[in-house]
Formats: C-alpha cells, sequence, structure tokens
C-alpha cells in the first residue's frame, strides 16, 4: 500500500476539475485576447503588448500576495480551498469583460481593456495560486502526486481543448467568422465565464487538505529572507527555472499561433476548430504516456524527451509552406505529443521541491513557493510576450484589417518568433532538466529526514506537556 495518503479517484476528478476551469480561462484568453484587441477591437499591436505586460506584472505582483495570504490562513475550509469559493464567480464575471467592446474611442478602449485585464488576472491569482498551492496538501506520496498530476494535466488538456478549438467553434462555425466577431466572442465570454465559476466550486466541494502545516511561520523574518532562503535551496532555484522558461516557451507558441494560421498559412476560417483541437485531443490521449515514462524512466529523463518531440514541429513552422493543410496537421499532431509532456511533467515536478525546501529550512510554505515562482515566471512572460507582440507592429502589421493580407516582413516575425523564440525557451528548460538533482530516491529519503526531525521534536516536547 502506498504511503503518505491515498487520494481516492473521485478527489482526483475534482481536484483535475479545476484545472479545466483554469485552463479553460487561461488558454482562451492566451490563444485569442492578442488577437481579438488587434483584429477586432482595433488596437495597434503595441497597445496590445502593454495591455498584456502591464496586466501580467501586477498579476505577478498579486500571485506572491496570494501565496502568502494562502500560507497564513486559518479557516473552516482549510488554509486552500476558501480561497477557490470567494474568487469563482468573480473570475467567471471578469473573464467575460475581457471580450466585450464597449466604445470604439481608440484611447477609452486601450484604458478599458487594461482595467479588465488587471481585474481579470488579479482575481485568476485568487483562484489559481491556492489551487496549485493545494496538490502538496494532498498527499505526500511521490508516486501518488504523478497520478494526481496525470488527472490534473488530462483536465488541464479537456481544457485547453474546449478553450482553443471551442472558442474557434463557436466565432468561426456556429457564427458566420470575421464579419460577427464583434458579437461572437462576447456570446463565447458568457458562456466559458459561467462554466469557469461552476467547475472551480465543484474543486472546491470535492477535496481535503490533508498535510497542515505552521503557517505562522512563513515570512517571520521578512519578505526577502524568504524568498533568499527558498533561492539558496538548489533543487528549488533549478526546478523555478525550468518551470519559468516551460512556460514562457508555452505563452509566446499560444500568442503566436493564431496569427500563425490565419495570416502566415492562410487557414480558412472554418479549419480553425478542427487544426486547433488536433494537438490538444491527442495531448489528452498522450497524457498517460507520459505518466507512465516519468513513473518509469524519471520525470527529468521523461520531460527532456518531450521537448525533443516538441521541438521538431516547432522548427518546421520556419518554413511550412502557405497553405499545404497536411504540413498543418502534421505540426498539430506532434505538437499534441510534446505539448503533453511539457506540461504534465513540470506541474509534477514543482510540488516535489517543496520538500527539499522544507528539510533546508525548518518550515513547509507551499504557497510562498508557489507566489514566487508565479511572480518571477509571469514578469518573464510579460516582458518577452510584450516584445512578441510589439515585434509584428515593428514589422509592420496591419490591425484590424478588412483584406486581410499582411507584409512579408511581418509574416516573417511571426514565424521567427513562433519557431525560433519558442524552441530557444523549451532547450533551456530541458537543460535545466538535465542539471536538476531530483530523483524518486532522493525525494524519498528527504521526506523520512523530514519525518525523523518532526518525531524527534514531537518526542521532545512531550516530557514538557506531561510536566
Amino acid at each position: 500500500m502506498k504511503e503518505g495518503f491515498v487520494v481516492p479517484v473521485k478527489e482526483k476528478v475534482a481536484f483535475g476539475l479545476g484545472d479545466l476551469a483554469n485552463n479553460l480561462a487561461i488558454t482562451a484568453m492566451n490563444f485569442y485576447f492578442i488577437f481579438f484587441v488587434v483584429n477586432v477591437a482595433g488596437l495597434t499591436p503595441l497597445q496590445a503588448g502593454v495591455t498584456y505586460w502591464v496586466s501580467r506584472t501586477i498579476a505577478a505582483c498579486t500571485d506572491l500576495l496570494m501565496g502568502i495570504v494562502s500560507d497564513r490562513t486559518s479557516s473552516r475550509f482549510g488554509r486552500r480551498r476558501v480561497f477557490l469559493l470567494v474568487g469563482a464567480v468573480p473570475m467567471g464575471l471578469f473573464f467575460l469583460f475581457l471580450w466585450l467592446i464597449p466604445t470604439h474611442n481608440s484611447t477609452l478602449l486601450f484604458i478599458y481593456f487594461l482595467a479588465v485585464m488587471v481585474l481579470f488576472n488579479v482575481t485568476l491569482s485568487v483562484v489559481t495560486i491556492p489551487y496549485n498551492s493545494l496538490m502538496p496538501e494532498l498527499t505526500q506520496n511521490y508516486d501518488e502526486r504523478t497520478s494526481i498530476s496525470g488527472f490534473r494535466m488530462a483536465f488541464s488538456f479537456l481544457g485547453n481543448l474546449l478553450a482553443a478549438a471551442g472558442v474557434a467553434v463557436i466565432v468561426d462555425n456556429i457564427f458566420p467568422g470575421r464579419a460577427e466577431y464583434a458579437s461572437s466572442y462576447p456570446v463565447m465570454g458568457i458562456i466559458f465565464g459561467a462554466v469557469t465559476a461552476l467547475l472551480v466550486l465543484v474543486t472546491f466541494l470535492g477535496t481535503r487538505e490533508r498535510i497542515h502545516a505552521d503557517a505562522e511561520q512563513v515570512l517571520s523574518k521578512g519578505f526577502g529572507h524568504e524568498l533568499s532562503t527558498l533561492w539558496q535551496v538548489r533543487e528549488t532555484r533549478m526546478m523555478i527555472v525550468l518551470f519559468i522558461c516551460n512556460q514562457v516557451g508555452a505563452d509566446i507558441f499560444m500568442a503566436m499561433i493564431i496569427f500563425f494560421l490565419k495570416d502566415v498559412m492562410l487557414i480558412p476560417d472554418s479549419m480553425t476548430s478542427i487544426i486547433m483541437a488536433i494537438p490538444l485531443l491527442i495531448a489528452v490521449a498522450s497524457a498517460p504516456l507520459w505518466v507512465f515514462l516519468g513513473e518509469k524512466m524519471g520525470k527529468r529523463q521523461a520531460y527532456i524527451l518531450g521537448v525533443v518531440v516538441y521541438l521538431v514541429p516547432v522548427v518546421m513552422v520556419l518554413a511550412a509552406p502557405v497553405g499545404n493543410l497536411t504540413i498543418v496537421y502534421l505540426i498539430a499532431a506532434l505538437i499534441g505529443i510534446g505539448s503533453s509532456a511539457t506540461q504534465v511533467l513540470p506541474w509534477s515536478m514543482l510540488p516535489d521541491v517543496v520538500e527539499f525546501d522544507e528539510y533546508q529550512n525548518g518550515v513547509r510554505r507551499e504557497g510562498f513557493f508557489m507566489g514566487a515562482t508565479q511572480l518571477l515566471y509571469k514578469v518573464n512572460s510579460a516582458v518577452f510576450v510584450f516584445l512578441a507582440t510589439s515585434a509584428l507592429g515593428v514589422f509592420g502589421y496591419i490591425q484590424n484589417n478588412p483584406g486581410g493580407a499582411q507584409p512579408a516582413p511581418a509574416l516573417i516575425a511571426i514565424r521567427v518568433i513562433l519557431g525560433a523564440g519558442t524552441a530557444l525557451f523549451y532547450l533551456v528548460a530541458a537543460f535545466f532538466a538535465w542539471k536538476l538533482p531530483l530523483t524518486r530516491q532522493r525525494f524519498e529519503e528527504v521526506k523520512r529526514l523530514i519525518g525523523e526531525r518532526k518525531g524527534q521534536k514531537a518526542g521532545e516536547s512531550a516530557p514538557a506537556n506531561a510536566g
């Protein structure tokens, strides 16, 4: 029998549905928001980039704040789940507001989208940081965490699928494409916002927090000290860099892929939903394979293999012939296999370094760790997606272009950013995975040492309590 708490399947499902909700909102935003505000609302690429940059930078700060707050929270619903209850409905509402065009005044529109993006990202922090901090408190079993991560990522990919393909189905198939985008995107916002809020509440109701820590110790010596001690743990430091590069690569890919399909490859609107669905269907089907490989060959080695698979189609976009659907289908299929690994494995590795931090620094602080990781990730993501989006304007991309044709320099820029830019971040992530000193044996040894230390402390305090 597994030690460290075996989590029931229904609870794993409830936990996974939370990531379906999160990814339904996040993926729709990452894939479509910049395209929407540039080609439907009429913002310039620079304005769209500034909107993303400012909102994500603020969100990075609120992520850290939420990590600290959740670490220090005590309530009848636990210190993580209570925020799912509080944040579910506001997150759904602000998601809807992302897809409204309340005015055609360019300055007011820029201010509106900037404000709504900030508010959406703040409510996203309220939900996602406690959610991400919840998994280490469901169980301490190494393989159970991999199993939970597999459930989570399967639902995550389902959320990605519903977002990536579902948005396209609504705006390009149910509605007649570009001509009705101003009406169809708000309809999508209503549907997705309501589903997101409902599923977050299901996660709140269907999970339990089993691992309890002394939250009052977190930040007892100040923020700078806590961040410094976190960074001094080699496993934690290297895992954070790996995670950041992995996620920034994914963010650049998601920001550019719609531009690549519609402007570079000239894919018809009616085909967009099919092409967007292919990699995500394959990613869902591939998730059990990567969980299996993670258990058999180790998470690090499996992740590196996944990056190799992912890089093949990413490089192919540099020279893919315009209008060649066969090549597009091949790229989509390979992206699905590779992206399954690059999402399942880092998210299952991330909670494992919490124990290394606890062993070295003597305090369990999942919330602070997740908040600090998200802060560093979102600051980097904000900068690089801003640069990628702004580059489109520099190379002559025409916003809200009725004719649809874009100048050649802009089309080349899309290929280079999507192909070479994404590949660079994944190569760096693979390097840090190769160097990361994290194995099942080391994890179990550290967990054993923590248990022994806690047992010694309990033994030392018993006589004093008896007296």
